[in-house]
């Protein structure tokens, strides 16, 4: 690699990237994950004048001054015999220069094979060339080698059979260079790999311009160093992954950086792969994994995700479209969406981050998953939000632990380790009940109006439920009671729309809603809640009606500042949610499911007011007390109750300390 400012910008990225307790956002804003904080510090994310020479977008050249190589079934000609060598149907380059290629070679190949300080220009002109058994266009050496498509030019670069040694590197691409390769020029560059990958390149891969159709047996773009992409649209189908840029010797090497362009890729492993940083400012993507979400993996290693890091994912905008058999998005560190459009179906999860996943805008819709958004900690800042989900909506975990970490036989959990484990005779999927199919046609429930303010005024206690000891089997922090102080899920703002049959929001340490609108359709089954946690769930502002099974249903901790109350119902009901204060109606929701418990809150239930809240055909009218109010009894007849957030099971008759009037009609 020959890019010193490249390589210094990724050590210092990388080295930051390392420490896994903070969260990255695009613009490198970092905030320490193990608390609720605001202890931030600096990351720097790609930039991309570092990563693009001026030649690198410039694709202009001098055809009168250039060597011309015309290229003629079994053999070509050159109008520079001192800096070309030609064998039968082999052309070696062996000068720096800029060379303009056109014709056809049924069995041959171009070598450059220069000097390590030369750059080599290749002008393709119209060129069809098979190589049976190697690369049709080899870089053995040279500083750097820019390969333009001339404007208006269709080019074809192919092999039929294995590869056959015929030097000391091991050669596994249809263009294989061992040097910092350049693409750039306005034509359409079509690759059939029959056997390896399209592009293989053991330095730095770069794109400037141009149109790239590809087809692999392997990878369609792979670099050991980096892939850079400045712009260009691709066609990519490839048998392993899409775009793979790693470096196992040094992990501050193998990162990906998109700028826009258009891509559309089927791949049977992972759309985009980076061993370190992945960055994507803008672009438009449409790709499907693994024979896409209805579909089954069956390696214990096998990964078929739409787009993954090693390293920080920075998302800075986009239009994505992703049919995943495994994650659609998924980092071994930090997780962060500045903006786009995103539309998801995913057989595991929406979004997963090893340690912060974060939300700060954009359009997000995930039609079907396993669990939404995933991570050590989960903040959502703005956006709109709609997901739906065979399990949680959004989890806050460590990696390698999950809500669902044991077993109600104390067993782990197949799904423990937040990747959807390879399925055989003896590790089959989760039950109908557990994880459901979903039609891919499914969307989110249209979002509902709503009076919204996010700002709290109120002050008060929340009232407490019975002490008691909590249930064996209890679905928690391992299989424990103890909250974990690393984990948090943290919404100030957006607008949030879950239909899960999981817990839909649910974390292993504390919940803290402080803003936003959140709409919830939850769990059927009494082993799941609407707002599940470990640890405290405070609310001090914001709006939410959550409407699921009553058993783990519970309220909110002493520390919230904003009225709440719930309501355990008679019977089940469907049909919109209303709260009304007098005439004015302060919030409304229709659930997509029955429901046998509403939660609502907002800054406008105040102390002394009172309200009328619809729940189907039933109706409570109630007068505030303080911040809470809690009516009913839960239901349990499939799992004991997991009690309030103080770790404490509540009496199932509960006590009011407000007036209620409940209406039952038929």
């Amino acid at each position: 690699m020959k890019g010193k400012k490249r390589t210094a910008l990724a050590i210092v990225t990388m080295a930051c990237l390392l420490c896994s307790c903070s969260q990255a956002t695009a613009k490198g804003e970092t905030t320490d994950t193990t608390t609720a904080t605001d202890t931030t510090s600096q990351i720097t994310a790609l930039d991309p004048t570092d990563l693009f020479s001026d030649r690198d977008k410039k694709a202009t050249y001098d055809e009168s001054e250039a060597v011309s190589i015309q290229l003629s079934s079994t053999k070509a000609t050159s109008s520079n015999s001192s800096k070309v060598s030609i064998s039968g149907s082999t052309v070696t380059i062996q000068d720096e220069g800029v060379y303009v290629l056109s014709g056809k070679l049924t069995d041959g190949q171009i070598i450059i094979d220069a000097e390590d300080t030369d750059k080599v220009q290749l002008v393709l002109k119209g060129v069809t060339i098979n190589c049976d058994t190697s690369a049709a266009i080899y870089v053995r050496q040279a500083d750097k080698v820019f390969v333009t498509l001339a404007d208006n030019t269709t080019n074809t670069l192919s092999n039929k059979n294995e590869f056959v040694a015929i030097d000391d590197n091991n050669i596994d691409g249809v263009i294989f260079a061992k040097d910092d390769i350049t693409f750039n020029g306005g034509g359409t560059l079509t690759i059939n790999a029959a056997y390896g990958s399209g592009v293989v390149a053991k330095d730095d891969l770069v794109v400037t311009d141009g149109t790239y159709k590809v087809t692999a047996a392997e990878h369609g773009f792979d670099a050991k160093d980096s892939i850079c992409i400045a712009d260009g649209t691709f066609r990519v189908n490839a048998g392993k992954n899409g775009f793979h840029s790693e470096n196992s010797d040094d992990t501050t090497k193998g990162f990906v950086y998109i700028g826009d362009g258009t891509y559309t890729i089927t791949a049977q492993g992972d759309g985009f792969d980076a061993a370190a940083i992945l960055q994507v400012d803008d672009g438009t993507f449409q790709i499907k994994t693994g024979d896409g979400s209805d579909a089954t993996l069956t390696e214990e290693d096998a990964s078929a995700k739409g787009i993954k890091a090693g390293g920080n994912l920075l998302l800075t905008k986009g239009t994505f479209t992703l049919d995943c058999a495994d994650d659609a998005f998924h980092s071994n560190l930090n997780l962060t969406v500045k903006d786009g459009t995103y539309t998801i179906a995913t057989g595991d999860d929406g979004f997963h981050a090893d340690a912060a996943a974060v939300i700060e805008d954009g359009t997000i819709n995930i039609t079907k998953c396993y669990e939404g958004i995933e991570g050590e900690t989960v903040l959502v800042s703005s956006g709109t939000v709609n997901i739906v989900s065979s399990d949680d909506g959004i989890n806050a975990a460590e990696s390698g632990e999950d809500t669902d970490d044991a077993g109600m036989d104390g067993q782990q959990n197949p799904m423990a380790d937040g990747e959807r484990p390879a399925f055989d005779g003896e590790n089959t999927p989760p039950t109908d009940e557990e994880r459901p199919a979903f039609d891919s046609t499914s969307t989110p429930p249209e979002k509902p109006s709503a009076d919204v303010t996010t700002s709290a005024t109120t002050t008060g206690t929340a009232s407490q439920g019975n002490d008691g000891e909590m249930p064996a089997g209890h679905m928690g922090n391992g299989g424990g009671f103890g909250a974990n102080e690393n984990c948090n899920i943290t919404i100030s703002g957006g607008t949030l729309t879950l239909d899960t049959k999981g817990d839909s929001i649910d974390s292993n340490g504390s919940i803290n809603i402080t803003g936003g609108v959140i709409y919830i359709t939850g769990p059927e089954n009494n082993g799941n809640s609407c707002v599940d946690s470990d640890g405290d769930a405070i609310i001090t502002g914001g709006t939410l009606v959550a409407c699921g099974s009553s058993s783990m249903f519970h309220g909110f901790s002493t520390d919230s500042t904003q009225g709440w109350a719930l309501i355990n119902l008679t019977e089940a009901q469907s049909g919109n949610v209303t709260l009304k204060n007098e005439s004015t109606t302060i919030l409304s929701y229709t659930p997509t499911r029955e429901y046998t418990a509403v939660l609502v809150s907002g800054d406008k239930l105040k102390d002394g007011s009172s309200y009328t809240l619809t729940m189907g055909d039933e109706t409570q009218t109630f007068t505030m007390d303080g911040l809470s109010y809690t009516y009913g009894t839960a239901s349990d007849d499939n799992m004991g109750g997991r009690g309030q957030m103080n770790g404490t099971r509540p009496d199932r008759t509960m006590t009011q300390n407000s007036t209620e009037t409940t209406t039952q009609t038929s």
